[in-house]
């Protein structure tokens, strides 16, 4: 059974080299993805056309996708070439998942990857941003990584490969292209040497940034109390994070990729007060006591607002609910241990599990006089993520019942009057 592979093709030299070193191959099949960009009239679509008739004749399915990138650009403040690049790579994962392709396969060159260290240099960056454009990401694989525009470029000559040429690659407008232009001349007077240089050090990087992962991954154990994955709930312990040399340096290697870039923020979040959060677009890292909590907005959000009626004792212990709970009516004497136990007849269905909000309060079992739930909250010590996550059962009449887990209502308490329990473990 040949594999089935997904090539990008844009029409240009590099991706009409790799297609049809591609068909070459008889243990796999090629299918095409074209982005139309919409960004330089009538010649994005003779480069569809052009693809579209090369698919034809030889019988490829061609996937094309039209973009509106000028207007996604200035909807999401990106610049054209990055608004490009994610519309290009969105559509390329929802391809990998609908048509099960073993590999999407772009046309990058190692010329693409000099040039990327240098833009990246020029913007400043670390060693991962010195590595150029990887020869494998997950399902997407660059065959022609390790050569060199000048070779792809005389093997097409060779095979007499036709291919169009994209007019905005002479526009000085762009980074990439005034860098280009740059190099050219380091290519014409030592184009061996320069490439076979640039090739080594690239490669000497990798085994340094392999050797960097290692000991960022080693730190994360240490400084971690607790981690999940699913939902994310990372739990690290400060005082670990605070004896960290050079601080600046694993603050950022540990965070950034959770959205944290701003190095000062963090130093003094070390030392914040209990509920300070440090918030990136995706996460946020909340300050509990001495520790830091780290978790995605999502995981904080899922609960709000969210309430799950139960109308009757006997749809209570087959519901899906958020909390682990069992219900007992008029449990046994020997096994009311660990339940908390509740005058039946002050029950009104249905009741409501619902968490936390603003303005609600409860009388706290034992004591006299009520007390809002942010206050006890704050008392107990919660930190924002159990005040999000602690589920409160209400009665049909709007009071709170049950802090689940924590503390009854002494509205609800059992007395000597007391004919029915009910029994919640």
């Amino acid at each position: 059974m040949k594999n089935k592979i997904c090539v990008a093709v844009s029409g240009g030299l590099d991706s009409m080299v790799l297609l049809n070193l591609l068909l070459n191959i008889s243990e796999i099949e090629p299918e095409v993805a074209h982005c139309n960009f919409s960004l330089r009239d009538q010649e994005s679509n003779e480069d569809e056309i052009f693809i579209r008739n090369f698919c034809f004749k030889r019988n490829l399915i061609c996937h094309v996708k039209k973009f509106d990138t000028f207007n996604f650009s200035k909807k999401h403040n990106l610049s054209i070439q990055m608004a490009a690049r994610k519309l290009r790579y969105d559509w390329f994962e929802e391809l990998l998942k609908t048509n099960s392709y073993e590999y999407m396969v772009l046309g990058h060159h190692f010329d693409d990857s000099i040039e990327t260290f240098f833009i990246n240099v020029f913007r400043g960056t670390g060693i991962k941003g010195l590595l150029g454009i990887p020869n494998k990401n997950k399902k997407f694989i660059r065959p022609l990584s390790d050569f060199t525009k000048k070779e792809i470029l005389h093997y097409a000559k060779i095979k007499n490969i036709k291919w169009r040429s994209d007019s905005s690659n002479q526009e000085m407008k762009y980074l990439r292209n005034k860098i280009r232009s740059v190099l050219s001349t380091f290519y014409y007077s030592f184009s061996f040497s320069f490439h076979n240089g640039l090739k080594k050090t690239i490669n000497y990087l990798h085994y340094e940034n392999y050797l960097i992962e290692e000991k960022i991954e080693e730190i994360r154990k240490e400084i971690t109390i607790e981690k999940k994955d699913n939902p994310f709930f990372w739990k690290i312990e400060c005082k670990k994070i605070k004896k960290l040399k050079p601080l600046s340096f694993y603050l950022f290697k540990l965070f950034s990729p959770y959205g944290f870039r701003n190095i000062n923020s963090m130093i003094h979040f070390i030392d914040a007060q209990s509920g300070k959060q440090l918030i990136s677009k995706i996460y946020r890292i909340i300050k509990n006591r001495n520790d830091w909590i780290l978790v995605s907005h999502q995981l904080l959000l899922e609960n709000q607002n969210k309430t799950y009626i139960i109308s009757n004792i006997k749809v209570f212990n087959k519901m899906f609910l958020p909390v682990d709970l069992e219900i007992f009516y008029d449990p046994e004497e020997e096994n009311r241990k660990n339940m908390f136990l509740i005058d039946f007849d002050k029950i009104q269905f249905p009741l409501l599990l619902r968490t936390w909000r603003k303005g609600d309060f409860f009388y706290p079992f034992n004591m006299k006089g009520k007390k809002k739930l942010s206050k006890y909250y704050k008392e107990k010590k919660f930190s924002l993520l159990e005040k999000e996550h602690t589920w409160l059962l209400i009665n049909g009449n709007g009071y709170i019942i049950l802090i689940i887990g924590n503390r009854l209502d002494d509205r609800f308490k059992i007395t000597e009057s007391t004919k029915k329990i009910l029994g919640i473990k």
